[in-house]
């Protein structure tokens, strides 16, 4: 499992991906960010 500081940054890190995903009219981009936040999760908590 990801340390604290880590957390905290990947935490950071989704909030300006939800952000992009919303903003994006690019379906191939937004399934890009969605892949993104994906990785992200298993990052911070691998059973997922």
């Amino acid at each position: 499992m990801a340390e604290v500081e880590e957390v905290l940054l990947f935490i950071e890190e989704l909030g300006r991906l939800f952000k992009d995903y919303r903003n994006c009219h690019d379906f191939e981009v937004k399934q890009q960010i969605v892949e993104d936040i994906r990785l992200l999760g298993e990052a911070i908590d691998p059973g997922i």
